[in-house]
């Protein structure tokens, strides 16, 4: 009877351990300082080959981190109408943020060539963005939405009182 006895506290004991340890796994996350919900597979690494985990832009673009997960920009050229679209989104891509400003300036570069942008606002009924209220940019400039390869800067961006400077988002790679 002692013997049985001494198995299960044993067995208990070994419970308790494989409990604690599947625990500490599943409250890991991904290791990127922050808490998110996300289903993709953290051994495939980053997207881009930096390590860490990979967010992916809802629209199929670029993405562009602002400051510490703070905020992405994702970055998608429309090569039919000769555009190139903006969308703010949060720190993990997954939802559109609505910002105040009515442009964004920002320069594209392509080899030697250069191109001075400004991307504005706009409206979607749909969503009920409206100017001064709304997640999407666009800018018409056909050359350049029918390169394969460019970088947008922005010397300065404000997304919601917080400051970014010197932002620099390379198409297609972006910059996570």
């Amino acid at each position: 009877m002692m013997r049985n006895g001494l198995a299960s506290k044993s067995m208990l004991r070994w419970v308790a351990l494989a409990a604690t340890a599947a625990a500490s796994f599943a409250l890991a996350g991904c290791g990127g300082g922050h808490e998110h919900a996300h289903d993709h597979d953290h051994s495939q690494g980053h997207e881009g080959g930096h390590g860490g985990h990979a967010h992916h832009a809802p629209h199929g673009g670029a993405l562009g981190m602002l400051g510490n997960h703070a905020f992405q920009i994702e970055v998608l050229p429309n090569r039919e109408e000769g555009r190139i679209d903006l969308y703010v989104l949060d720190g993990d891509a997954e939802r559109f943020v609505r910002i105040e400003a009515l442009e964004l300036e920002a320069r594209a570069t392509a080899g030697q060539r250069e191109w001075a942008l400004t991307f504005r606002a706009m409206e979607n009924e749909a969503t009920g963005e409206t100017l001064g209220s709304t997640s999407h940019f666009t800018v018409q400039v056909e050359e350049l939405a029918g390169l394969a390869e460019f970088e947008l800067s922005f010397d300065r961006l404000e997304m919601l009182g917080q400051v970014f400077e010197d932002v620099r988002i390379p198409y297609p790679h972006g910059s996570h």
